[in-house]
C-alpha cells in the first residue's frame, strides 16, 4: 500500500483529534493588523474579538509559497509516495496559487496533488474529512483523485450570520444596508458560487432560512442516491442544532458531521455569531 500524506491550510477547520491521527499537516494564513501579522495557527478566536470589540481592523492573507514548499519537501523526505492538498476556495485566497508555486519548485511536482475544493472553511473540511476516510480505507491514488474531484463538483455551501455589520466589515455588503437589514432583523443567506462567497437571499426567521436551505438541497438532490452533509456552529448552537435536526428528519439515510469551530481568519469576515451547512451529492 502506498503511503499518502495530507496536507491542509489552516481553514480547513478539522478536529485536533483528526489532525493528530491522520498527521496532517497545516500551512497557516495569516491574520493582518496595521503592521504585525499573527498566523492563525497561532491565535484564536478571543484574541480576534477582544481586538475587534476595542476597534481594530483586521485583514488576512495566504501562507507564503516558502510555507508549502518545506512541508512539501518534509513530508517526501519521511517516505510519503503521494501528498494530497486540499484548500479553500482559489476565488476567495491566493493560498491555492502559494501551494501550486510551491509544488511546482519540486523536483517531481507530480508527487503533489491539489484539491482547490471551491469552498470554505467547513466546506473544504468536509472534502477533507471524505480524503481522510478513503486513504483510511487503503484506496488507491487514482480512486481518491477520481472520487474527490467528482464530488467537488456537486458540493454545495451556505451560511448565515448574526446581523450583517460583519459583510460589510469584509466588503461583501455596504455600510448602509448592513444597518438597515440590522434595524430589521433580516437573516442574509451567503452561498459559496463558483468559489465565491455570495449574498443569494434575506429572510427575516431562522426557520425561514432552514426553509430555503432545504428547498435548494431537495432540489439538488433529486437525482442523486446519497448525500452528505457537515453542519457548523459559531456561538449558535441552538439554530444550528435544529438545522441538523430538520436535515436528520428529512434525509434519513445522509452521513452528517458537524462541528462547533470557525478559525480566526473566517471569524473576521463572518463575525462572532453564525451557522451553515455544506453538503454533496453522489
Amino acid at each position: 500500500m502506498k503511503k499518502y500524506a495530507i496536507v491542509t491550510d489552516s481553514t480547513v477547520y478539522l478536529t485536533k483529534e483528526q489532525v493528530k491521527d491522520n498527521k496532517i499537516s497545516i500551512a497557516s494564513l495569516n491574520v493582518v493588523e496595521s503592521t504585525i501579522s499573527h498566523r492563525e495557527v497561532d491565535v484564536d478566536n478571543e484574541f480576534i474579538f477582544a481586538k475587534l470589540n476595542k476597534g481594530a481592523k483586521f485583514t488576512t492573507s495566504q501562507p507564503a509559497p516558502g510555507e508549502f514548499l518545506e512541508i512539501f519537501e518534509k513530508r517526501l523526505e519521511e517516505g510519503y509516495e503521494k501528498i494530497f492538498v486540499v484548500l479553500l476556495s482559489s476565488n476567495i485566497s491566493g493560498t491555492y496559487q502559494s501551494a501550486e508555486l510551491a509544488r511546482n519548485m519540486l523536483d517531481d511536482p507530480s508527487k503533489v496533488y491539489l484539491f482547490d475544493t471551491k469552498l470554505a472553511a467547513y466546506g473544504a473540511a468536509m472534502i477533507a474529512v471524505e480524503l481522510i476516510d478513503m486513504i483510511n480505507d487503503g484506496k488507491d491514488e487514482l480512486e481518491i483523485i477520481e472520487r474527490i474531484d467528482r464530488i467537488l463538483t456537486t458540493s454545495e455551501q451556505f451560511f448565515t450570520v448574526e446581523h450583517l455589520f460583519s459583510l460589510a466589515r469584509g466588503g461583501r455588503l455596504s455600510t448602509a444596508s448592513a444597518a438597515i437589514g440590522t434595524v430589521l432583523r433580516v437573516k442574509p443567506i451567503i452561498q459559496v458560487i463558483d468559489g465565491k462567497l455570495e449574498l443569494v437571499h434575506k429572510e427575516r426567521t431562522y426557520a425561514k432560512v432552514h426553509k430555503y436551505m432545504l428547498d435548494k438541497i431537495k432540489l439538488a438532490a433529486i437525482e442523486y442516491e446519497s448525500i452528505t452533509f457537515r453542519v457548523c456552529s459559531t456561538h449558535s448552537l441552538e439554530s444550528a442544532t435544529n438545522l441538523k435536526n430538520l436535515l436528520v428528519e428529512n434525509f434519513p439515510h445522509a452521513k452528517i458531521t458537524f462541528i462547533d469551530y470557525l478559525g480566526p481568519v473566517f471569524s473576521i469576515h463572518v463575525g462572532y455569531k453564525g451557522y451553515g451547512l455544506s453538503w454533496f451529492t453522489e
